[in-house]
């Protein structure tokens, strides 16, 4: 029969994953829902003669959110390593929740002029500072309630929350489009999705805070007291940040076009309907999550390596030839097999890759390290991919531009896990 001890440490895992995993959709619901209206909002508040431009420029500010990631990954990385993970967390959630909530209700470029593209922009800043401090934190959160055995599975949560966040929205999205004309969405409906921020503030930060710290930080804490997380973390894990930084290259640009960026694809570029594009990216998202807690399984048994390299490598062979098929599919079962093949395959690298990049780092700088080298990531590769992407076809004509660039980078991730990824499985974690 199990002690008292063990029931209370498992209660207290379970709380442990379901604040993080709740949170996280929450989070990643509001943070992807520009990604998805990208059209409605490049229409409403960068009004251009040209529609592609007005896209391109839509996809620019997405960026910018991007760009601030870093900034909430030196603050938030920070505090999580001296006042705890929770805290950060519960600050996080609601910074996301206000903002996305206020972007909702923000009049358009035809009723304030300039002003409406200005404050959207500081508002998808603010998003972005959230976003970069919610991710190490949660990862870090989850790494350190987990135990050995069940690691990778446990921390392959934290994707699925952000794919079930990614989901929401495209349901949301999928919903709106059945219930309205595609004018109708341009014009205002996208609103009533933006407005759910307010909600996402309140039900997060509630269950966050309702959860305690993690017993590796509190054993922290009393052992060796305060820390100067950012300098340590820079000083002794350089090597570290890097491996993080390109790991994470290849992987953000994939995580974007593929489970974000599917619907603008379908609908704009292959000429689809809204609905279709939306639906399409559900099956995506679908698999994604379905490939995660697997690839999440296996690196538990066999390592973290082997599934990052069948990964990574399986998005550098196959991804251009499944982008070439989904173009030329003749039937929706087509397009969704492709994309749900598409999908697994990356859900494969992530489900292994999260776990491995917070056992590079000790707890004294785990958020500090990864958080920093991770946003960093996303700033250059995720926050300019779906930018890059249109200015490619743009350029280029062709809508295979897309798994060009997607493929080209992923080759850098792929290299990485070779050269400099080492085995973390059977390390210490502490």
């Amino acid at each position: 029969m199990a002690t008292p001890a063990v029931i209370a440490r498992k209660t207290s895992v379970t709380r442990a994953l379901l604040a993080g995993l709740i949170g996280n959709i929450l989070e990643w619901f509001d943070y992807a829902l520009y990604g998805f209206f990208a059209t409605a909002i490049s229409i409403n508040f960068f009004p251009a003669q040209d529609a592609l431009v007005s896209l391109m420029l839509s996809f620019m500010v997405f960026g910018l959110g991007f760009c601030a990631r870093p900034l909430g990954g030196f603050i938030f990385g920070h505090y999580a390593d001296k006042l705890g993970r929770k805290n950060i967390l519960a600050a996080t959630v609601i910074l996301m929740g206000c903002s996305t909530f206020i972007m909702g209700v923000l009049p358009g470029y035809a009723q304030i002029g300039l002003a409406a593209p200005l404050i959207l922009t500081a508002m998808r800043l603010v998003q972005g500072v959230a976003a970069g401090g919610e991710w190490g934190s949660c990862v870090s959160f989850l790494a350190e309630y987990a135990k050995p055995h069940n690691r990778a599975f446990i921390v392959s949560f934290s994707q699925v929350g952000s794919a079930i966040g990614l989901l929401l929205g495209a349901l949301v999205g999928t919903v709106l489009s059945s219930w309205l004309t595609q004018d109708e969405v341009y014009a205002w409906g996208w609103r009533l999705a933006f407005g759910l921020g307010i909600f996402v503030a309140i039900i997060g930060y509630y269950i966050r805070k309702s959860v305690e710290e993690t017993p590796l930080f509190q054993e922290h804490i009393e052992t060796a007291g305060t820390n100067k997380p950012i300098k340590e973390a820079f000083q002794g894990y350089k090597k570290q940040m890097v491996t993080v930084f390109l790991l994470m290259s290849g992987a953000n640009v994939t995580y974007w076009l593929v489970l974000n960026f599917m619907s603008t694809y379908i609908s704009r570029f292959l000429k689809l309907s809204l609905t279709t594009g939306f639906t399409l990216t559900i099956i995506t998202l679908m698999a994604y999550m379905i490939g995660l807690p697997i690839s999440g399984y296996l690196a538990d048994r066999f390592g973290r390596k082997p599934l990052m390299l069948i990964g990574s490598a399986g998005i550098v062979i196959g991804g251009y030839p499944l982008f070439m098929l989904l173009a030329k599919a003749g039937s929706y079962g087509e397009m969704a097999s492709i994309v749900f093949a598409l999908a697994f395959i990356f859900a494969l690298f992530q489900g292994s890759n999260t776990v491995a990049l917070s056992e590079l780092f000790p707890t004294s700088v785990r958020c500090s390290g990864f958080s920093i080298a991770y946003q960093l990531s996303s700033a250059i590769f995720a926050g300019t991919a779906m930018a890059a992407v249109t200015w490619l076809i743009n350029v280029t004509g062709s809508v295979m531009a897309v798994p060009l660039y997607m493929c080209g980078v992923m080759v850098i991730t792929l290299l990485a896990v070779i050269f400099l990824y080492r085995e973390t499985k059977d390390q210490p974690f502490a």
